[in-house]
């Protein structure tokens, strides 16, 4: 994210925030039931750790919660990958990243958000250079690379997608 901007910086820190309560949490005195998501999600539900009504404004988000927050942004950076190593050449970048966004993450974020978000788009590098960043030379290689990478997304959100619906845990606050 960093690669694509100032704009991007955000999204980097608060995906960064996000690895830093988790491995605050892998870290800690209950290390072990954060090895996995089964085992993490267990001992959350078990220990009441996970707060299904609303976020505790004086304690660190659950590990569950914060999982569900990067696992809804990886579904929006699989649709927008797609369609960068989909896209014939001719489609705007900005174009594609807004589309994946509606279609994924806006419907979580505040009004606010929702136009902060519209802005960044616009900043996105056109596709050439979209291309160098994946450390690619043209469309043919970078098809390769982001659906090689998309195919490993779609693996792990498929998985956290059924730990979390099977624990009814997809509506976290």
């Amino acid at each position: 994210m960093d690669s694509m901007g100032s704009v991007f910086g955000f999204i980097s820190h608060e995906t960064m925030t996000k690895i830093n309560i988790l491995q605050g949490y892998l870290d800690g005195e209950n290390g072990k039931s954060y090895k996995t998501i089964n085992s993490m999600i267990k001992y959350e539900l078990e220990n009441e750790v996970v707060n299904f009504k609303y976020l505790p404004s004086n304690r660190v988000p659950s590990g569950c919660r914060t999982l569900l927050r990067m696992h809804r942004a990886l579904k929006w950076l699989e649709v927008f990958l797609y369609k960068v190593g989909t896209s014939p050449g001719q489609d705007q970048t900005s174009e594609m990243c807004a589309d994946a966004y509606h279609k994924t993450l806006s419907h979580y974020h505040s009004w606010f958000i929702r136009q902060i978000a519209e802005v960044a788009f616009l900043a996105l590098p056109p596709l050439d250079k979209m291309y160098k960043l994946v450390c690619v030379q043209d469309h043919k290689e970078a098809k390769v690379v982001l659906l090689t990478t998309v195919d490993s997304i779609v693996k792990v959100y498929n998985i956290t997608q059924e730990l979390y619906t099977i624990n009814n845990m997809l509506d976290l606050p």
